[in-house]
């Protein structure tokens, strides 16, 4: 819980040093676009231990299970958005806009899909998929190459983008598919709710 927090907390400060980098010339040393990394690495790892922690210690709690996916969720997206600009990312690093529109798109069908479970079933169980712990890997993944993009083709030309490139293709269809695997579960509980309740109406008559 208090790892998450300090996700949270870091959350704006990260995005405020990757601003400050914005407008740099991409082919220059950035003066805080490694600060950013450094932010966001720290970032990473506290979600990881966090989950460590709970595991080891059995400390689990409703607020924490609710939180930690938000504090993942704020984390990519507002930094997809914001390295989808050239004037942050720099032109020719930039998330292309159908990547942008993959991640979100996911998660809007996501958060549409429990909504409507809650509203026809009632409850809906929460559990990660693996498609959804891959996306959020590759998520992660792409936003640190992008940030340190610069700095990879300075070493080997050419070979930011490249990387880039095949990460744009990757996370785009991991996000459809874990869609896809999304509405399958969600259409598996709705059918399994009606059958459930059928059969308590059966008995309630018998």
């Amino acid at each position: 819980m208090g790892l998450t927090m300090l996700r949270l907390v870091l959350l704006p400060v990260f995005l405020w040093v990757m601003l400050l980098d914005a407008g740099h010339d991409p082919h220059r040393p950035g003066r805080y676009r490694w600060w950013a990394f450094g932010i966001f690495a720290v970032m990473a790892l506290t979600d990881k231990l966090d989950g460590y922690l709970a595991r080891r210690l059995d400390q689990t709690s409703k607020i924490g299970a609710i939180l930690d996916p938000i504090a993942d969720k704020l984390l990519i997206a507002s930094s997809v958005v914001l390295l989808s600009f050239g004037w942050v990312a720099g032109e020719a690093y930039r998330i292309p806009m159908p990547v942008v529109a993959a991640v979100y798109g996911k998660d809007l069908m996501v958060a549409l899909g429990t909504m409507a479970l809650l509203a026809l079933v009632g409850k809906v169980p929460v559990a990660p998929r693996p498609l959804g712990k891959a996306g959020t890997f590759f998520q992660l993944l792409l936003v640190i190459l992008t940030l340190v993009a610069p700095d990879l083709d300075r070493l080997a030309p050419g070979s930011a983008r490249w990387v880039l490139s095949g990460l744009w293709w990757g996370v785009g269809a991991i996000c459809v598919a874990s869609t896809v695997d999304y509405v399958l579960v969600g259409f598996r509980q709705l059918m399994a709710a009606r059958g459930a309740a059928a059969r308590r109406e059966q008995g309630t008559v018998v």
